[in-house]
């Protein structure tokens, strides 16, 4: 492949990344707690896929246990969730996903 057809090969790779990643904002409330903001377009990613990346975040943060706080939306193009990181064995923790398991794609 020539230079300049791999350098634009490159630099179109890069776009759809950093337009595939334009659909989630993250903005850290606390030690454990973030705030994503989702676009509409990236809607599909509030399933599993969104589910994976809170279990990322959380394990990242340190923690092994999330919750996810009541959605509310904005301006009619985004939504938000606020997610709660814990440690095991928080007894504020009842009914939070484990990341490990999330990531690991087991129910549930």
């Amino acid at each position: 492949m020539a230079a300049a057809t791999r350098n634009l090969f490159l630099a179109a790779a890069a776009a759809l990344c950093v337009s595939a990643c334009a659909g989630i904002q993250e903005y850290p409330m606390a030690p454990n707690m973030v705030r994503l903001d989702v676009d509409w377009p990236a809607a599909p990613l509030s399933g599993q896929a969104f589910l994976r990346r809170v279990a990322e975040l959380t394990i990242f943060n340190g923690y092994s246990l999330f919750r996810l706080e009541p959605i509310y939306v904005q301006a009619f193009d985004k939504y938000g969730v606020t997610v709660v990181m814990f440690h095991a064995g928080d007894p504020r923790a009842f009914g939070a996903y484990d990341a490990v398991t999330v990531l690991k794609g087991s129910s549930w």
